[in-house]
């Protein structure tokens, strides 16, 4: 069985009760690897799940983290190496499988040029816009293997390094309590789920629900998440009067997201810049209509009539099973959820396609299956 160091930024919390979801995920995986996880978090060594994590505090993923995959590469003879993304974990990857001459794994789970700077401002953006590019080179020349999440981010990377093996599949998402959901409704709320920031639009979600809002006097908008952009959204809503219309969930837990999921009438991601987003995933498990915005991964997940005619990532089960929407434009979006909202078996049968379509392609089994063979391969 072979010893796999994953090096991430994912924070894990074992002071509180873990996520089931991180459990299966796990558990899963031990199935045909041994894991270590060197990651952020508390406390700082955890055994569980037939998986050893080594969290750093925040802050503190450079050096420390370099010197303590050096002591790991050592200590537990590990064979394998996956990072998470192509920058700051892939070089101290990138380091340690020169030293140890250990295959290297890279894993691209967004846009590596512009993602960084599209959550956040950064006070040396001019200068790490210059950077990123040059960590991302060396970490894909050095991989042994490069695993994206969407077929356009492999696209991107092949143009640097074409020669290397490819993997196609999703971030780990527990589809399969979704799929299982057997008691959902469509009430007259539209759903929003993510973090509240720039990069996902959902000032343009706000914008188009204050077009439509008086012709479907029953409809709510609801938005589940936090981040740095709460307060201009609710001064938004307040200068569209849109008060009584709009509710702030903040963030919940996995399970009461699906409980809120469930019976929403269709989920709106509105993103300026995504990787392959769970969300749309769980919604479409779930049976709802999901109209999300034209960029990055999710032409791989939503079809509609004005999807490209190349192939696609993962195949696509016939007909609609969402709306594509141009990003940043409210004024389409408004016209998609109309469409929508205005005829309720339409919603109903696209809900039913893109349920077919998750069930099919995206289990908890067929990601286990997947990770296992692009270690052993």
């Amino acid at each position: 069985m072979r010893k796999v160091l994953f090096i991430g930024v994912t924070k894990f919390d074992f002071q509180k009760f873990p996520p089931l979801h991180l459990e299966r995920k796990y558990s899963g995986l031990s199935q045909g690897i041994k894991a270590y996880v060197l990651s952020k978090g508390q406390p700082f060594h955890k055994k569980i799940w037939n998986t050893e994590f080594y969290l750093l505090p925040p802050g503190f993923l450079g050096p420390l983290a370099f010197f303590l995959g050096f002591y790991l590469c050592l200590a537990k003879k590990i064979d394998t190496i996956v990072t998470q993304s192509p920058l700051l974990e892939g070089l101290v990857g990138t380091a340690l499988k020169r030293l140890f001459k250990k295959e290297l794994i890279v894993e691209i789970h967004g846009d590596w040029i512009e993602g960084p700077f599209l959550s956040k401002k950064r006070k040396f953006e001019s200068l790490e816009r210059k950077i990123v590019p040059i960590l991302a080179r060396i970490s894909f020349k050095n991989a042994n293997k490069i695993r994206g999440v969407a077929n356009y981010l492999i696209e991107k990377a092949k143009k640097i390094a074409p020669n290397k093996k490819y993997f196609l599949f999703p971030t780990f998402t527990d589809i399969d309590i979704f799929l299982n959901e057997k008691e959902t409704k469509f009430e007259n709320f539209i759903l929003f789920v993510g973090a509240l920031e720039k990069v996902k639009g959902v000032e343009y979600l706000i914008e188009a629900f204050s077009k439509i809002e008086t012709g479907f006097p029953g409809f709510k908008l609801i938005i589940v998440g936090d981040g740095s952009e709460l307060n201009n959204l609710k001064l938004q809503i307040a200068n569209l009067k849109l008060e009584d219309k709009v509710e702030f969930k903040g963030r919940l837990p996995l399970e009461e997201t699906k409980n809120i999921m469930k019976n929403c009438y269709c989920l709106v991601l509105p993103s300026l810049s995504e990787g392959l987003p769970r969300v749309l995933m769980e919604a479409m498990a779930l049976g709802k209509p999901v109209i999300g915005s034209n960029v990055g991964g999710i032409p791989d997940l939503i079809k509609d009539s004005n999807s490209p005619t190349t192939p696609p990532a993962f195949g696509w089960a016939p007909g609609k099973n969402g709306f594509l929407v141009e990003k940043g434009n409210s004024e389409d979006l408004a016209e998609k959820l109309k469409i929508l909202l205005k005829d309720k078996n339409f919603a109903i049968e696209m809900g039913r396609r893109g349920r077919e379509f998750v069930k099919e392609k995206f289990s908890n089994e067929r990601y286990i299956l997947a990770y296992i063979e692009m270690i052993n391969s």
